[in-house]
């Protein structure tokens, strides 16, 4: 693995997107002149990125004066690559190196830093992290994140859910059926090559690209990458967006296959859940309004955040286990997302649990698995078992526990 991908992921409080896939960390801040398609963007990229794609597909936006902040890390040869533009700035171990108020900058960055930092400046809240969320890969709301080397300071420690009383886990034996290590995730090698480092660049018509990236090598492995401007590439044509999950009361439009749902718009014209109190873009009371359903894609429902950091947001549904695997023979036009969580007590069965997105709910299903899934019950200070087959909703700050692997939930309405 790569040093960006390496470092502990501490998420600010704030509105915005945080995002972290290999090689890769990027923060957007919430514009209201931006918002809609930077939504567009993250849902119409793969599962996994590539960090040249995340790129590619930033500086579309940037190209046509549609996105207005950004900040990011890219790992490449000789340190991070780092980028600002707009309200956004890059700290190197608690010091400023980087700002992007007087259009793009870039800088590239030493492995030596224990701590880099890409926060929003028009946040007071930024300033500190939020404990304690570890973003290692997946989408988070925020409007920063700081990555913390793990040579330096050890891995980040993540706390212990907030509950009454210290959980202790529903496991008693490991499991009986056939173990099968599963392999460690696959690590994208580095695809961009570091420019000089460029401290701003005065305004324009437009913002000059972020970095470089190849236009034609099928593999980065085959040659020498060489750098060439991405707005000279042509746009990458036809991405299929993420597989969002649908059963029942959603529509499924088949242009653009996704799930379609009944939810209500604040003030400011952001689409939410109906049962929500406040918006949850950008947090105005909805609790006076007259509700008019309207009918619109439907947005991430949340986030979860397993024991050892790794973040999953919530655009689509999972079969989580060991080895997981949709073996009922029944053909699906949207089938889930197959998460793979590697379990060093063999606790977890190869196909454990279901998370499902329903209308606007998240649901949580044991499949039969050999040591069960568990939720914790705050109010009585002990873990309740779900039984096989029947589906659970899942309410945000819950903790789910599958043999000895444990999550939170984090849902982004506020009921």
């Amino acid at each position: 693995m790569t040093d960006i991908d390496l470092r502990g992921g501490q998420i600010h409080r704030g509105l915005g997107i945080v995002a972290r896939w290999p090689d890769i960390a990027i923060v957007i801040p919430s514009d209201p002149s931006h918002d809609a398609v930077v939504d567009e963007m993250l849902v119409n990229l793969e599962p996994n990125p590539a960090s040249q794609t995340v790129i590619r597909a930033v500086n579309e936006l940037l190209s046509s004066n549609r996105l207005h902040a950004l900040g990011m890390v890219v790992e490449a040869t000789g340190g991070p690559m780092a980028v600002a533009y707009g309200p956004v700035e890059v700290l190197s171990d608690g010091e400023v190196v980087l700002t992007g108020v007087s259009g793009i900058a870039k800088q590239q960055l030493s492995h030596q830093a224990k701590r880099l930092t890409i926060r929003a400046t028009d946040y007071v809240e930024a300033s500190e992290p939020i404990p304690p969320f570890d973003l290692r890969r997946g989408i988070a709301p925020g409007a920063g994140v700081t990555l913390i080397a793990v040579a330096s300071e050890g891995p980040p420690v993540i706390a212990e859910p907030v509950v009454a009383a210290q959980p202790q886990q529903p496991v008693q034996e490991p499991a009986q059926e056939p173990v099968a290590a599963a392999a460690p995730p696959v690590v994208a090698t580095p695809l961009v090559e570091p420019e000089p480092a460029v401290e701003s660049e005065p305004a324009g018509v437009g913002p000059s690209p972020l970095v470089a990236a190849s236009p034609s090598d099928p593999s980065p492995l085959s040659a020498p990458f060489k750098s060439v401007l991405l707005l000279d590439v042509p746009p990458v044509g036809g991405l299929e967006p993420l597989p969002l999950a649908g059963d029942g009361g959603p529509v499924v439009d088949a242009s653009d296959k996704q799930v379609m749902v009944d939810g209500i718009l604040c003030s400011r014209d952001h689409f939410n859940n109906p049962r929500s109190a406040y918006c949850m873009v950008c947090g105005v009371s909805m609790l006076h309004l007259t509700p008019n359903p309207v009918r619109r894609p439907r947005p991430t429902l949340g986030f979860i955040v397993f024991d050892d950091g790794s973040s999953f947001g919530l655009d689509r549904s999972y079969l989580i286990g060991r080895e997981p695997s949709t073996n009922d023979g029944t053909p699906s036009r949207m089938p889930p997302e197959l998460l793979v969580i590697h379990d060093n007590n063999d606790t977890l069965s190869r196909t454990h649990a279901e998370l499902k997105l329903t209308d606007w709910t998240v649901q949580l299903t044991d499949l039969n698995s050999t040591n069960g899934t568990y939720i914790w019950d705050a109010d009585n200070d002990r873990w309740s078992q779900l039984t096989a087959g029947q589906p659970v909703e899942l309410h945000s700050g819950e903790t789910v526990a599958l043999g000895r692997r444990t999550f939170v939930f984090e849902g982004v309405s506020q009921a």
